[in-house]
């Protein structure tokens, strides 16, 4: 009789697993500690204090059946670290092969050691499934983190080797209008990266970006090809539902802050009908 199972086969084993019923906004809520190194407010996530996250996250949970998020918002709203939840949620209850990219392999560098292992260390339920840092052969480096049934891998988009060094089941592409138009002479990064994805049927991607220059930007693109959801908030005089225009923006623009009183009821619409397994959210900042 056996009465140890080793961590290999644990790992391999918990990958098969049926999905969690938890999604990533409870797993955040739950879970997610935010680090003092890179956080204004450290201590416990809250997701109440960015309600528009909690759509998004939740598309990332495996109960849904939207496979590609696109998530185009103005700046410091929460679009990396909402991407940090659902990483956080695939190392503990959804293990699999997972890829990040950043723009540069310098930012890469610089996420991993300023935002993700801080999260890691500071979150329990993480750091109980990564090895320390320190440890020899840990599986834990600035570029990959493993863990029980799957590993991170971190690279930037100007890395060819990088984007295609493994086939992958989630995709998290961050601030994707400052990749470069072509990596090595290899072809565009988002679709090499994609291609990494192509064997896998449960396969999660989430593209996350400050749109650039109108026209040209890749995140506009994505989201022009989607349903286009905006996130309406009610008006404090009246109460009717719309989003806001700004003037001297880009015409469409939802806006959206934290402190208002008037986003205690908010909702996503979507602007147009797609295929549902593709959602993509548009937010922007003051």
């Amino acid at each position: 009789m056996i009465s140890k199972i080793s961590p290999v086969f644990e790992g391999a084993l918990e990958a098969f697993l049926p999905d969690p019923d938890l999604t990533v906004s409870q797993w955040a809520d739950e879970h997610r500690i935010l680090p003092k190194k890179s956080s204004a407010e450290a201590g416990r996530w809250r997701t109440s204090r960015t309600p528009y996250l909690r759509e998004i996250m939740d598309s990332l949970s495996p109960q849904s059946r939207v496979e590609r998020v696109v998530f185009m918002k103005g700046a410091q709203i929460g679009g990396t670290e909402c991407g940090l939840n659902w990483l956080g949620y695939i190392i503990h209850l959804c293990p699999g092969p997972v890829l990040m990219v950043q723009p540069t392999d310098k930012v890469s560098e610089r996420v991993s050691k300023q935002k993700l292992g801080p999260t890691i260390d500071e979150t329990p339920v993480l750091r109980e499934r990564i090895a320390r840092a320190r440890s020899r052969d840990s599986g834990n480096t600035i570029d990959i983190k493993e863990f029980p049934g799957g590993l991170l891998a971190l690279t930037g988009a100007n890395s060819a080797v990088g984007l295609r060094a493994l086939y992958i089941r989630y995709l998290f592409l961050d601030e994707v209008d400052a990749y470069p138009g072509d990596t090595d002479g290899e072809g565009d990064p988002v679709s090499l990266a994609e291609k990494r994805t192509a064997t896998q049927p449960r396969r999660k991607i989430f593209m996350v970006s400050t749109p650039k220059i109108k026209g040209t930007s890749r995140i506009e693109r994505a989201f022009l090809a989607s349903d286009q959801r905006r996130y309406f908030v009610p008006c404090p005089h009246c109460g009717n539902f719309d989003w806001m225009r700004w003037p001297n923006r880009w015409s469409g623009w939802a806006y959206i802050s934290h402190k208002a009183p008037y986003l205690k009821k908010p909702k996503w619409r979507i602007y147009h009908e797609d295929d549902l397994h593709n959602r993509r959210s548009k937010l922007s900042s003051e």
